[in-house]
């Protein structure tokens, strides 16, 4: 039996030569080629795939490859019945949900109204200080590159009706002994640690500084100008689209089971997450600004396929929405840059695989992963040498692993 993980995941795609037409300019794969090698992935067990689908573009832009294999459950729906997954089914897409944040977030740095090396205290209303370096700020820079000392605690997610400044202050409901901060030994800005609770944060200061819910900025200022019916936590989402909801799925019982979405609401409610053992937080009594669990900017996107890579198509063009530039192109450029390199002589953060190895994480930009091309074997060249150009991020909870990839240099 083979256990699948992000990295065994991504290699096997990569022998399955679903790569190819990337890393190879104008390569093109027959459609059903692709399903093809696509449903070679595809298996039921605990170490099972139920379902796949990719679109890769060239160094041109041309799409040169697409094809979906497999089912999905439907929502919803008291039987389970199943409906072939396709381009257009959402899901929730996991972490890639943290880059497509920060293009949000970076309109506001864009406009001159937050700088990335700002102390996150001053947006966010309360002074946030690792206790045991309390005269070391913790900055922008730092949430978006996960060098910013923070962890995520056991009361993972703060629920709505809490605040998230709980989980910071001594003797708050959600301090949980410190378990929100790194060792001491390791200050903000010295090691790299991927934490949630760092774009949570983010999501809070544009509720700050926008006088907007996270959700529906996201959809005034990202979504809506690239035509995009998508959104964090069903948010904005059309009920047309809700319908075609693919849940994450899990194998249980000798069969497959809802992990998340197995109950889409209908539009326009979202889904956040409600406190135990108390009465439930609507959506209306949400308090601005107190708490960016919320909505997800961590992990909860919702879109399909076809949504990724008309994002993709985004950040390879620089910035731009159609005729229009969401972001300036330096913005792009800044967020592909690395603030944190992997030091293997000196070990300076926890790659994903251990001390001393590259592992998933060689380098980390604005919430963007950037390949350093060691081997796959102890390293992130998942598909090859030329992957090692790709920028992006991974995505893997509640049954999805994504990976979505560009190169910012075409168009």
């Amino acid at each position: 039996m083979h256990f699948w993980t992000r990295r065994s995941l991504m290699q096997a795609a990569g022998c399955a030569g679903l790569a190819g037409p990337v890393a190879k300019a104008g390569a093109v794969a027959a459609k059903g080629q692709v399903e093809l090698s696509l449903g070679g992935l595809l298996c039921d067990g605990p170490d099972g795939i139920v379902s796949a689908g990719l679109i890769l573009r060239d160094g041109q832009g041309v799409v040169t490859a697409a094809g979906v294999a497999g089912r999905r459950l439907r929502a919803n729906s008291a039987l389970p019945l199943w409906r072939p997954f396709d381009f257009d089914a959402p899901f929730r897409v996991a972490s890639v949900s943290k880059m497509v944040a920060t293009v949000g977030f970076m309109r506001l740095v864009d406009s001159g109204r937050v700088g990335l090396d700002d102390d996150i205290s001053i947006h966010l209303g309360f002074r946030l200080r690792h206790p045991r370096f309390p005269d070391h700020k913790i900055t922008v820079k730092q949430l978006l590159s996960h060098t910013s000392s923070l962890r995520n605690g056991p009361s993972y997610p703060v629920p709505a009706g809490h605040a998230l400044e709980e989980a910071f202050e001594i003797g708050g409901r959600h301090y949980d002994g410190g378990a929100w901060f790194g060792p001491p030994d390791r200050p903000p800005g010295s090691w790299f640690c991927y934490a949630d609770v760092n774009f949570c944060l983010v999501a809070q200061i544009i509720e700050k500084i926008s006088g907007e819910r996270f959700d529906h900025y996201m959809t005034r200022n990202v979504f809506a100008p690239l035509g995009l019916d998508i959104g964090y936590n069903w948010s904005g989402v059309s009920d047309l689209k809700r319908r075609e909801a693919a849940p994450g799925l899990r194998w249980l019982n000798g069969g497959w089971t809802t992990q998340i979405d197995a109950l889409v609401p209908a539009a326009p409610a979202s889904s956040i997450p409600q406190p135990k053992a108390e009465p439930p937080v609507g959506e209306a009594d949400l308090a601005l600004g107190a708490n960016g669990f919320l909505f997800s900017p961590q992990g909860g996107l919702r879109l399909s396929l076809r949504d990724m890579d008309r994002l993709a198509v985004f950040f390879r063009s620089g910035g731009r929405a159609g005729d229009d530039r969401l972001v300036s192109a330096q913005t792009v450029d800044a967020m592909q840059t690395p603030v944190w390199t992997f030091d293997r002589s000196h070990p300076n953060g926890d790659t994903g695989e251990g001390q001393g190895v590259v592992g998933l994480f060689g380098a980390y930009g604005l919430a963007v992963e950037i390949p350093q091309g060691a081997a796959p074997g102890d390293g992130d060249a998942y598909f090859g040498a030329a992957s090692s150009q790709w920028r992006g991020h991974l995505g893997d909870a509640y049954g999805w692993m994504t990976t979505f990839r560009f190169i910012s240099d075409f168009g």
